[in-house]
């Protein structure tokens, strides 16, 4: 798993090529392992391909032309906007997309409570550590994985497309890499600069 943390990369282009059950099972598998606050597993994986990921694909679009309007959730900078579509490019070469629910979350326009706030955030670093798991057994298994921040520009469209309860909080697209193995990790900070050391 080291080297899988080590190696592993966002992949933005995908081969068409599916991806086998007893692997993406492997994932979810992995996800549902990660720690949570007093074991509340704070998550549902809903599991979009064939043809519910056009269902899928279609919504994201309406919801970042709805944001490129100025609606919705987020609005933002037209280059906003172009990562956006972008990233639906990705999604749609993907043969499979996680999105990963948190049925005890609330809605982002809700007014919280202290210790609903919390709650959520303790939820949410359990549903980073599913995802981060999720990453890297695909990473394992050869298959790579793209963390979609941009589903937020699509918000109210995703969320009533997939009908769950709580509230939805990060999508994982999977599929194999078409891109060149030798790609270069990006450059991290030097421990130095982001490490404090207190004894």
């Amino acid at each position: 798993m080291i080297e899988a943390i080590y190696t592993r990369r966002s992949i933005r282009f995908f081969q068409d090529r599916p991806i086998p059950g007893d692997a993406l099972e492997e994932i979810l598998r992995a996800g549902r392992q990660a720690p949570s606050p007093k074991n509340r597993q704070p998550w549902r994986f809903v599991v979009v391909q064939g043809a519910a990921k056009e269902e899928m694909l279609a919504a994201m679009r309406r919801g970042i032309e709805q944001s490129a309007r100025g609606e919705g959730l987020l609005t933002a900078e037209p280059g906003y906007i172009e990562n956006a579509r972008f990233t639906l490019r990705a999604m749609s070469e993907a043969p499979v997309t996680v999105f990963v629910m948190n049925p005890y979350g609330r809605p982002l326009r809700a007014d919280w409570t202290a210790a609903e706030k919390v709650n959520e955030l303790s939820h949410m670093q359990a549903i980073g550590a599913a995802a981060e798991n999720m990453a890297l057994a695909a990473a394992d298994l050869g298959i790579g994985s793209l963390w979609n921040g941009n589903i937020f520009f699509a918000y109210d469209e995703l969320t009533r497309w997939l009908g769950e309860a709580g509230e939805m909080a990060l999508a994982l697209s999977l599929g194999y890499s078409a891109q060149p193995k030798t790609l270069r990790s990006l450059p991290r900070k030097p421990l130095e600069d982001i490490v404090e050391v207190r004894s």
